[in-house]
């Protein structure tokens, strides 16, 4: 049974946010991003918008042989026609509503719409009294004539999916995938005769009946119910005794908000490995966030029954549990330091850490600008020299392999915590520089985004920065637009993913809350842990690269980090700051 307290959270914890137009930029042209629902048609949303449907079929292939429930529509904004967006109907349930302008006339709007004026008394029988400025008329599209079937016939649930086109994706890889041909997929959309473009959505034909995956171990090492546990730090009765004293208070600390939102979004991942086959016994106890309350609960007997552990948070909670786990496989869900992992074979960690991050950033930067002008910044600060040295390791590595290079090795600006002038003076008019500032000092940071923003007036300057430079209060978002900054991160919540999208509805409904960051982590973690489970067996770990599964904001990619030591995800997304958001890039 769920503890009081999460109850209580889960419950009461009401937050629902207003969500504005999603747009998106592709190859530098704007688009909003469109979910096709029930009773929409293509001429209904090209009216909604005011984008002639000939711009909408061309940025959406597949838009041209009707629509799809869920399909996600990409709408280029400069193909709007101003003129008709000021009088734009609404889209209100799969219909369009026209609001009756002054001197409007009945005929003046069947006219607009193409529709007979029989047809709109019959839909909005308020018209007898006459037509009246303010009128929400609704307009009937199965009637308008002069247009193709296709435009206005409502979208039909056709069991395809919408799939957002990343980075080294194929027609080949998407048939894999979605266990289709590339040759079903082309058909879908309009033939593809460029092939799949990044950033934009194609139909999957045929929505795709997920099986559990294929078991790669002997029948024999297979149980039929697994015992899992979850360790999260609900704390309850801490909870409990400041909530007795102070009712208004929700949570005791931002750990059990944390908790409680993990927990939840792995309840929706255990709801859908159910439907292909997952048997489990599954356990929850509240480790609390001190050593008084999860050492005693990691010394009862129940510890040395589950086959695999998720949670806890904390590193002496994990170092105690794994001498007590039986050997049974414990993920660490949350940012720790890879030391976790050492003397522990079983343990896991799901999050990059910072050394990873920094590593992929360098990588990064030679493998899309190897042949432009690198610099590495290099202030005289003691605390961060590790990480420039590792930094500076991977580029001289990587860029070493690039035959096109610019030079043998980067240039590096030695400077004080104040002094961006040794980054400035290494800068080129005739070529892109990419700086790359391992450094998360205010006061340097500040300074140097200072002057590269007055030199982007007349260079071309891309920095390389890290996740918590858009925290500082002395660094303006703008000014990191301005300089395309790119920065690591392990997970990133794209809301315009329509998985994203029904995830976020499903969530709301379930528990009357808006999922966060920790939601999204608690879904990907239990369903990828728990498919690894089911298909491997208790070894799963020997076959992490066998695992597949689509997490929603996250890659794993599992590696071992010593023969003594457990499994790190070292897979990093490059995100960059544009528009005063972050956008992924490949």
């Amino acid at each position: 049974m769920m503890p009081r307290f999460l109850l209580l959270v889960l419950v009461l914890c009401v937050g629902l946010v207003a969500h504005a137009q999603v747009e998106r930029t592709v190859d530098g042209r704007k688009y909003l991003v469109h979910t096709v629902q029930q009773g929409q048609t293509l001429y209904a949303i090209s009216k909604h918008y005011a984008v002639p449907i000939e711009a909408i079929t061309t940025a959406n292939p597949s838009a041209q042989q009707g629509l799809s429930l869920g399909q996600v529509l990409l709408i280029p904004k400069d193909a709007v026609v101003k003129k008709e967006l000021k009088t734009a109907p609404a889209l209100r349930n799969g219909e369009l509503v026209h609001t009756v302008a002054k001197k409007e006339t009945l005929f003046g709007i069947s006219r607009k719409y193409g529709v007979d004026q029989n047809a709109l008394e019959a839909r909005n029988p308020e018209l007898a009294a006459g037509v009246k400025e303010g009128m929400q008329l609704v307009i009937p599209t199965a009637a308008i004539a002069g247009v193709p079937a296709t435009s206005v016939a409502p979208a039909a649930d056709d069991k395809s999916l919408s799939h957002l086109v990343m980075p080294g994706e194929t027609l080949y890889s998407l048939g894999k995938q979605y266990d289709t041909t590339p040759e079903a997929i082309q058909a879908a959309n309009g033939g593809l005769p460029q092939g799949p473009k990044v950033g934009t959505y194609l139909r999957i034909p045929g929505k795709r009946e997920v099986e559990p995956p294929t078991p790669l171990v002997e029948p024999s090492v297979r149980k039929a119910e697994y015992r899992v546990a979850f360790l999260l730090p609900f704390s309850v009765a801490a909870n409990d005794s400041v909530m007795a004293r102070d009712p208004e208070r929700k949570a005791y600390h931002d750990v059990t908000d944390a908790a409680v939102q993990f927990y939840a979004g792995a309840q929706l991942a255990m709801d859908s490995l159910k439907g292909i086959g997952l048997t489990a016994d599954v356990t929850v106890v509240d480790a609390g966030s001190d050593a008084s309350v999860w050492g005693p609960v990691l010394k009862e007997n129940r510890m040395k029954d589950q086959d695999l552990f998720i949670g806890p948070f904390h590193r002496g909670a994990i170092d105690q549990l794994v001498r007590v786990a039986n050997g049974a496989h414990v993920v660490c869900p949350v940012p720790q330091s890879n030391k976790v992992l050492l003397g522990n074979p079983t343990v896991s960690k799901v999050l990059s850490g910072r050394p990873d991050q920094v590593q992929a950033l360098a990588r990064h930067a030679v493998l899309r600008h190897g042949a432009d002008n690198i610099i590495l910044a290099r202030p005289d600060i003691a605390t961060e020299k590790e990480l420039q040295d590792q930094m500076l390791r991977v580029l001289q590595e990587s860029l070493s392999q690039r035959k096109d290079r610019l030079r043998d090795s980067v240039l590096v600006a030695s400077s004080g915590k104040r002094d961006g002038a040794s980054v400035t003076a290494l800068l080129r008019s005739d070529k892109k520089n990419v700086v790359l500032v391992p450094s998360e000092n205010v006061e340097y940071v500040s300074a140097l985004v200072a002057k590269l923003v007055g030199q982007a007036k007349d260079k071309e300057i891309v920095v390389y920065g890290l996740s918590s430079w858009s925290e500082m209060e002395s660094v303006a978002a703008s000014d990191l637009d301005k300089l395309h900054v790119r920065v690591p991160a392990s997970n990133q919540i794209d809301r315009t993913d329509p998985r994203v999208a029904a995830f976020i509805a499903q969530y709301r409904q379930r528990f009357n809350d808006e999922p966060r960051e920790y939601a999204f982590l608690g879904f990907d973690v239990t369903f990828y842990y728990l498919t690894a489970l089911m298909s491997e067996g208790r070894g799963f770990s020997d076959h992490f690269n066998e695992v597949r599964t689509q997490p929603l904001h996250m890659v794993f990619n599992m590696q071992r980090t010593g023969p003594e030591n457990g499994y790190r995800n070292d897979s990093v997304l490059i995100l960059e700051h544009k528009d005063l958001g972050l956008v992924r890039v490949p």
